[in-house]
């Protein structure tokens, strides 16, 4: 496992093209070495690859000696390919701005499961373990937030769900979250996304869905990760109605759509930054 410095340039929209100039990184070099760059919003930014995929990687902002916390960020796209890392760049350089180290991770989206949620675990892992070697201060380093949007906030729950029962504290904070695949495909929700993601119906491969579903696998989340979502009530794409029948707490920001829970313009974002970072 290798880190990798990219130069990440300032981003006129959240859909613009990434456009890298890799350096070689060397071995033994740690992350800020290896490409600490500043953005257009004067926060520190490297890549770090945790496989050997192309989009197995991270984007790391902010600065790791003096961060407060560490939050790890999975991005939505309801599992289809087309949605990438790119529009969740001004929430992680937004959250960073506010004193914290953001791992926001890039996942592979061709294939189906079980990629999604393995890649999502391998990179959870691989973050938690490069943090001394970047340099990461003992706030930091204790002190994690995993937070995922729409399809990201179903991974982070499921990953949460299998974690053993002992361990360090977390602060779980969908966004907006899938919550329930089998009502999903039962709905043909998201144009049958979830379906065909999965690539078969429950009533073929439940085993498959028993790993991911978090409705199924809530009563699996070890209690030393509080899950706490965060939903908009006018959300016309994963209705909150998911979050209000899923058994953990959920704060409803009233008159939020999909979008407003992720969007630094949105009036939502300061409730939203302080639900995450409290």
């Amino acid at each position: 496992m290798s880190i990798e410095g990219e130069r990440i340039p300032a981003l006129a929209s959240a859909g613009a093209e990434l456009a890298v100039a890799v350096r070689d990184s060397g071995p033994g070099r740690t992350g800020a070495e290896a490409g600490a760059v500043e953005s257009e919003m004067s926060v520190p930014a490297f890549r770090y690859s945790y496989g050997d995929s192309p989009d197995q990687f991270v984007e790391v902002y902010g600065d790791p000696a003096t961060a407060s916390a560490t939050v790890v960020f999975v991005h939505g796209g309801y599992f289809r390919p087309r949605t990438d890392l790119a529009h969740a760049r001004p929430l992680a350089r937004a959250l960073a701005e506010s004193g914290v180290l953001v791992a926001a991770v890039e996942y592979r989206r061709i294939g189906g499961q079980p990629h999604l949620l393995d890649d999502v675990t391998a990179a959870i892992d691989s973050v938690c373990a490069a943090l001394p070697r970047w340099g990461a201060g003992e706030q930091a380093r204790e002190n994690l937030i995993v937070s995922g949007h729409s399809a990201g906030g179903c991974l982070v729950l499921a990953w949460a769900s299998h974690l053993p029962a002992t361990g360090p504290r977390i602060r779980l904070r969908p966004l907006a979250p899938v919550t329930d695949l089998l009502r999903e495909v039962a709905g043909h929700l998201g144009d049958g996304a979830v379906l065909d993601y999965m690539g078969v119906r429950p009533e073929e491969d439940l085993e498959a869905y028993l790993r991911h579903d978090p409705r199924s696998r809530v009563a699996l989340i070890p209690t030393r990760v509080n899950v706490h979502s965060i939903h908009g009530d006018a959300d016309g794409i994963v209705d909150v109605e998911f979050s209000r029948v899923f058994p953990a707490a959920l704060t409803e920001l009233p008159g939020a759509n999909h979008a407003d829970v992720i969007d630094p313009e949105s009036p939502y974002f300061a409730q939203v930054r302080d639900l995450l970072l409290e």
